[in-house]
């Protein structure tokens, strides 16, 4: 976890500096700068964060890396360019990419609290799935209740609309819903090999 946060660190204030901030003023404009500091604020608070809270807690190498991917999806939905729009901006089969971020990210989430949080406790059933459901959906809200206080505080925002903010949180529903799945299938496959 030390590493992992190091790296995110490092990371993010590198795009910062060499790529993310010239690419929003770019594709959002300079008056849009505000939301740009606000974004970057909470997003290194949360890394470094995660980190104090985890750092003692096992996670294995495979699940750290694709959370890595996660990140690296989301970076890349800002400064990827094809056909003179960013990632974030198009649509692949009638979905926007930002949706697909949300899916991953929240399923990546979900199984990252399974595995801090209830793999050690044996929670099992319905009671582990809704409450993982309501944690990863709680934190995705809080982005969403972030998002709507950027809509209200900086004036030249792009955040989207009501729309925008229910896809947003259908789709962590979505990953949710991939990440229980994919527990109880591993879960169900546990319990045959101790036969």
């Amino acid at each position: 976890m030390d590493l992992f946060a190091l790296v995110n660190t490092l990371f993010f204030l590198w795009m910062c500096y060499a790529a993310y901030f010239d690419r929003f003023i770019h594709y959002r404009g300079q008056e849009y700068i505000w939301e740009f500091f606000v974004y970057a604020i909470l997003i290194l608070a949360v890394i470094l964060t995660s980190w104090a809270k985890t750092r003692h807690h096992p996670v294995p190498a495979w699940l750290l890396i694709s959370v890595q991917m996660g990140i690296i999806m989301h970076f890349a939905g800002g400064l990827a360019i094809f056909h003179e729009k960013r990632l974030y901006d198009k649509i692949i089969f009638s979905i926007r990419y930002d949706k697909y971020v949300h899916v991953v990210n929240a399923s990546l989430g979900a199984f990252l609290l399974y595995k801090l949080y209830f793999e050690k406790h044996y929670l099992r059933g319905w009671i582990r799935d809704l409450q993982l459901i309501i944690m990863t959906l709680g934190i995705g809200t809080l982005v969403e209740i972030i998002e709507y206080l950027v809509t209200l505080t900086v004036t030249t925002n792009g955040v989207g609309g009501y729309d925008n903010n229910m896809q947003d949180l259908i789709s962590n529903f979505m990953g949710a819903m991939i990440s229980i799945s994919a527990i109880r299938i591993i879960s169900f496959k546990g319990k045959k090999s101790y036969r």
